[in-house]
Formats: structure tokens, sequence, C-alpha cells
């Protein structure tokens, strides 16, 4: 199976956190993850196709308002705010849309049939194939690997000046 496994996607969205700390997080995850909800209805119905037209621009389209949505209930409900840059409507848009089009396009390289600018062209295949199945799944492996690392890097060192900052207050 060629599929990228979905969770593979997230890799894109945690490296773009770390080297854009003012990007929606929340948005970017969960964009580069919904658009699956299009070959999980097929798997449970057999209806529609596999990457049908929500893999495309048209999918872009139709949840990028539901994914910045979905982001501000993460924040609103989960106290967010605490931890992550405030939300930001237009941030959380950007974002999602930044994560929606990351994972058409991985799977893009994967699939023929995905028609990437549907509805404003119905040609497929146009990423096909750019580069090979393994070298789609290293690059978002590659891709989350150092976007942790990065992370970790800098909630540590944030962590340290913290509590620097702590100690000096003491005394």
């Amino acid at each position: 199976m060629r599929m990228p496994f979905t969770p593979v996607h997230l890799g894109f969205a945690i490296f773009i956190f770390s080297i854009m700390p003012f990007v929606d997080p929340i948005a970017l995850l969960i964009g580069t993850i919904i658009i699956d909800v299009e070959p999980i209805f097929y798997l449970i119905t057999g209806i529609g196709q596999m990457h049908g037209i929500m893999h495309s621009t048209l999918g872009v389209i139709v949840f990028f308002i539901p994914t910045s949505f979905l982001s501000w209930l993460c924040y609103k409900y989960f106290k967010l705010n605490r931890y992550l840059p405030k939300y930001n409507i237009y941030l959380s848009l950007l974002s999602g849309v930044l994560g929606l089009f990351s994972h058409i396009f991985f799977d893009a390289i994967l699939y023929s049939e995905i028609m990437f600018f549907y509805p404003f062209s119905n040609t497929s295949g146009i990423f096909y194939n750019l580069i090979s199945p393994l070298a789609d799944y290293l690059i978002l492996s590659i891709m989350f690997l150092v976007g942790a690392l990065i992370l970790g890097v800098k909630y540590y060192l944030k962590y340290q000046q913290k509590k620097k900052k702590e100690e000096e207050e003491r005394y």
C-alpha cells in the first residue's frame, strides 16, 4: 500500500511550526490530516473514491474553514493560549490552508489519480512520481524528527531561561 499512513503527514506540521513559530500549530496539524476523512469514508462505505475530489484544491476550499474552527475549539476548551501563540483567525486560516495543501501535495506524488488543481483543472498526475514513494515517506519522517528536535531544544532553552530567572529573583 503506497498511501502515507495519515499520521506521517504530521511531520510537515511539526517541522513548519518549529521553524515558523507564529503559525497556528493546531490548524496546521488538523490541516495535514483532515483531508483523509475522504479515504476513511470510502473504506467504511465503499462510496466514492479513495483519493477523489477532496484530495484537490476543492478539498482545501471545503476544509480550510472547518480546520480553523476546530483549531479555535481546541484553543478554547484546552486553554492552549498558555502554551502556544495566541489564537489568530487569519493565521489559523493560513495555517490550515498550508497543512491542507501539504497533504494533497505529498499524496499527489504517490497517486496518479489526484487532480491537484481541481476544480480549476481536471488534469491528474501532475506531481505523480516526482520522487519515489520511499523518498516521500522519508521526507515526512525526517521533517517530523528534525521538527521535534528543534521544538525540544527551543522548549528546553526556554525552560532553562525561566529556571535561571526564578533563581535570580530569589537572591
